[in-house]
């Protein structure tokens, strides 16, 4: 587990570096991370933790106002205390989208990412691969102003 870990992070560092030589040919070199902490309060069975996120660092190629085109390499992770199999993985990706930002209130993305996620399932360990098509957006407002 510590070389594939160790693989991602290379590949994080290399997308980085290679960014800083093309410093003039690129828009922007955007990152950004999620992640979420929660205790599942059970009605029946255990108790169970959860953490959950990624990390992600991208080079905007081209942009036009508040669209650009982004090339990324993401880490993905989840983890809980539980040992449920959906729940226990990590990975890295890599992926190209077409992103928008709107500071008045709404974000989104339509992209293609590639991903490798490395289950732990009670000392099987196997790595899942798989291409994704998606549409994300994220949204926000201030009902008083």
């Amino acid at each position: 587990m510590n070389r594939f870990i160790g693989g991602t992070l290379l590949l994080l560092l290399v997308m980085v570096a290679g960014a800083g030589e093309a410093r003039a040919e690129i828009a922007g070199l955007r990152g950004a991370t999620w992640g979420e902490l929660r205790y599942e309060i059970p009605r029946e069975g255990s108790e169970n933790l959860v953490l959950d996120g990624w990390i992600k660092q991208g080079i905007d190629l081209a942009k036009w106002g508040d669209t650009s085109i982004n090339t990324y390499a993401k880490l993905r992770y989840k983890w809980d205390t539980e040992g449920y199999d959906w729940n226990n993985l990590i990975g890295p990706a890599v992926g190209i989208s077409l992103d928008t930002f709107v500071h008045t209130g709404l974000s989104g993305s339509l992209g293609v990412e590639y991903t490798w996620e490395k289950r732990v399932l009670g000392g099987n360990d196997f790595t899942d691969q798989k291409a994704l098509i998606y549409v994300n957006w994220y949204g926000w407002w201030d009902l008083k102003n």
